[in-house]
């Protein structure tokens, strides 16, 4: 792959970061004053960026040739979507969202980490 892709790639994944984070706040919020029609349309965005970042995220493991500490970040990464898709359906369900949101800030902050190579292995 040439660097150009890959430089192309790490920029999409890295703005598809900020997206994620805007549209699940979005998300939540709607959730919590009940305004279901634009929460349908955040959360359909959130999870197109999801795929954005799975498949660019994907890429660069393959252009790095699977680096350990990516593809741990990979796996908090699709361990983390998983519990935003749980807060959002807990918070619609009107259940306890609290234990969640300390596993996303926790799963959020070992990627941020990884990814700023602040931890290595």
């Amino acid at each position: 792959m040439s660097p150009d892709a890959v430089a192309i790639m790490q920029q999409i994944h890295r703005d598809s970061w900020f997206w994620i984070l805007l549209f699940f706040v979005l998300s939540f919020l709607l959730t919590k004053n009940g305004k279901t029609k634009f929460l349908k349309i955040t959360h359909g965005l959130l999870r197109l960026v999801f795929i954005i970042m799975i498949v660019t995220g994907a890429g660069m493991l393959i252009a790095y040739k699977f680096p350990l500490a990516y593809m741990v970040k990979g796996v908090l990464a699709v361990l983390m979507i998983g519990v935003i898709e749980m807060v959002l359906g807990r918070a619609r369900r009107k259940e306890r969202t609290g234990p969640l949101w300390g596993a996303f800030v926790f799963l959020l902050a070992m990627v941020l980490l990884i990814a700023f190579r602040v931890i290595t292995f």
